[in-house]
């Protein structure tokens, strides 16, 4: 049932500022019993009921917002960044196995109640497309929809967090559940708007699990203290119990790099003081059992043999799934960088091969997140020729996110040979990485690539830390800088194919006054392409507009008539026919021929001029007869063409 609530995001911001001024522990902890909730469904929706994933999903989230407090943009609802944030950290925790689980998960188990999934099965088929349909909503329409479902805000809440009225919330929540209909309906989840609302109320939002509020904000607190920020004051806000959390999750993530493993062995180094003054915290301190109870006795450590075989247990036949993959890295996770080539021979003896190439490459990533050079120098020299590239990239991805300059330099040190093993990833994370603290510097680097695909791996990376409106408006008046042309060009129009898959409209408007003219030309392309890829009308008609002629509707009609054919020709039917038309007619002709040669020959009919035209009929009745000749011929037979034209296409073989 939909609750409303009078909580404003007014107030979310002016927490948000106490907490980036002052880091107020109280202003976070507030923050995190508003917004959990639907950070943790959104979470959950995003790994597929993964309960466990999804608190570490929810853990990462409120870590990087309290790192990144100050540099949220004052307009932007906490809640809206929350929610596209929860979307980028889901989609690397599946994507990329080395982002080990953020903490042991078996208290949490032990005290959760786990959810059962919606009985409705109108949401079971929503539900999974949901977050990524949201993603290519414009930000004030996603925001809207998360202000009024995912927190549940009445509609004043709403109007004032956007800046409007009751009734003009009310009417952009309405617009904004429609467009998001649309995009689900192209995606296979028929419903109305109405139904659609009605599902958003009931089912967005689920309880998190009891225990995860006040390990997020520990968690938080000490990730980001951990990562160099000015936080570590905070912990003395925090009570007695979450700062015993926050004190040990701030060593736990000191030592495992952020990655959070489960902490079963002794730390290899003594763990450091809190800043605050505090004695050193070597392990995670339990709470004092119940009157009566017996203490749970303490989980024996492993040794590097047992963590190996553990961790091949769970890979056995090259098993990769979520909960498979995220145990075992666990395990290997525990091994110290000095126990690592012992592990390795460990693994190089596995008798299973697909067993043994995981743990090979899973261990060199793990050692190269702290001593990168000594993992390559084993993965180059040791590692089995059928694996090496494989294994290089493992290293390579987990170097590139710890020092994307050493990186570089290692591939420019031994020329081509060095340099072809930085693969489309590797490149990504690299940039990725760099422009995160210096994006001018890292466009700066694009000139280090000549291959136009390994620029375009590089912008991929750069354009993916652009998330606001202010930072693209940023990001483009640093591309605009760039004095090469052929770079400065590629780079905007991968921001261009980039803003308009979030917001099309602003990425239209950008468009339509970009200078120099000869640069606005290349930009409609990528605009039209990209737009025509997900609402196909609307972008057909805009480029038609805005650059009239027979290339643009060429460019249309390959793209279009891919994706829906019929569409396609209803609306190349509704443009008049002659010279402006011709290629388009005779491309679309050539296209469905396979699919339908005799509304395709129709099609090349329509060709007004006379060469284009008969050579189009005859390409495509010579390629029908060669497929299916009765058929042809008996179609032949019954056209009504003219004669000369009859006997020429019966006189071709």
């Amino acid at each position: 049932m939909h609750v409303e609530t009078s909580i404003t995001s007014a107030e979310d911001r002016d927490l948000l500022r106490q907490f980036a001024a002052g880091a107020s522990a109280a202003a976070f902890d507030e923050l995190v019993l508003r917004h959990l909730d639907p950070v943790f469904s959104a979470a959950l929706r995003r790994v597929n009921g993964d309960h466990a994933l999804a608190e570490d999903v929810t853990q990462t989230v409120f870590i990087d917002f309290a790192r990144k407090a100050g540099r949220i943009p004052p307009d932007m609802p906490p809640g809206g960044w929350l929610h596209r944030h929860t979307g980028f950290v889901a989609s690397k925790m599946i994507d990329r196995e080395r982002r080990r689980r953020a903490r042991e998960r078996e208290a949490a188990t032990m005290n959760t109640t786990p959810h059962s999934t919606p009985a409705d099965p109108e949401w079971s088929a929503t539900a999974p497309l949901l977050d990524a349909a949201m993603d290519t909503l414009p930000d004030s329409d996603r925001n809207a929809i998360v202000l009024r479902f995912f927190e549940q805000k009445d509609f004043r809440s709403v109007g004032a967090a956007l800046g409007m009225s009751d009734d003009s919330a009310q009417k952009k929540v309405s617009r904004a559940v429609e467009k998001l209909r649309g995009i689900l309906g192209r995606r296979g989840v028929a419903s109305t708007g109405g139904a659609l609302a009605s599902l958003l109320a009931v089912h967005s939002v689920q309880a998190a699990p009891v225990a995860l509020a006040g390990q997020v904000s520990a968690q938080a607190l000490a990730g980001a203290a951990a990562s160099g920020g000015s936080l570590t004051g905070a912990l003395a806000g925090l009570s007695t119990t979450a700062r015993i959390q926050g004190a040990a999750a701030l060593v736990a993530l000191t030592m495992a790099a952020g990655l959070g493993v489960p902490m079963l062995r002794e730390p290899e180094k003594p763990a450091p003081s809190i800043a605050s003054g505090t004695a050193p915290v070597a392990t995670p301190v339990e709470p004092a059992p119940k009157p009566g109870a017996a203490a749970a006795p303490a989980p024996a450590p492993m040794d590097v043999n047992a963590l190996v075989t553990a961790a091949a247990a769970e890979w056995r036949g090259g098993r990769e799934g979520v909960a498979a993959t995220a145990k075992a890295l666990g395990f290997l996770s525990q091994i110290k960088p000095s126990e690592m080539p012992e592990a390795l021979a460990l693994a190089a003896a596995h008798s299973d091969e697909p067993t043994r190439a995981l743990l090979t490459k899973n261990l060199l990533s793990h050692w190269a997140e702290s001593e990168p050079r000594e993992a390559m120098a084993w993965a180059t020299s040791e590692a089995a020729d059928a694996h090496q590239a494989d294994i290089v990239q493992g290293v390579l991805n987990a170097w590139a996110g710890r020092d994307p300059g050493a990186v570089m330099g290692w591939a420019g040190k031994t020329g081509t040979v060095q340099r072809s093993r930085l693969s489309e990833s590797v490149i990504a994370t690299v940039f990725r990485t760099l422009a995160q603290d210096d994006p001018a510097t890292a466009l700066a680097r694009l000139t280090t690539f000549s291959n136009p695909n390994e620029r375009s791996q590089a912008l991929r990376g750069i354009l993916d830390t652009v998330r606001t409106d202010e930072e693209r408006e940023s990001m483009a008046g640093l591309i605009a800088a760039i004095p090469t042309d052929e770079i400065r060009v590629q780079a905007r129009r991968s921001l261009v194919e980039q803003w308009a898959r979030r917001d099309v409209a602003a990425a239209a408007a950008y468009v339509e006054v970009a200078e120099p003219a000869w640069e606005r030309t290349r930009l409609m392309d990528s605009l039209g392409f990209t737009w025509l890829q997900s609402d196909p009308l609307p972008a057909a008609e805009w480029w038609v507009a805005h650059a009239p002629g027979p290339d643009t509707l060429v460019k249309i009609i390959n793209v279009w008539a891919q994706q829906d054919p019929n569409a396609a020709g209803l609306w190349l039917g509704t443009q008049p026919p002659g010279p402006a038309t011709d290629t388009a007619r005779m491309t679309f002709a050539r296209q469905v021929a396979d699919l339908d040669a005799e509304s395709a020959l129709r099609w090349a009919e329509s060709v007004a001029d006379a060469p284009m035209r008969e050579g189009t009929i005859d390409h495509i009745f010579a390629a029908w007869r060669g497929r299916e000749a009765a058929e042809a011929n008996a179609f032949l037979l019954k056209s009504g063409w003219p004669a000369d034209r009859v006997e020429r296409l019966n006189a071709k073989p």
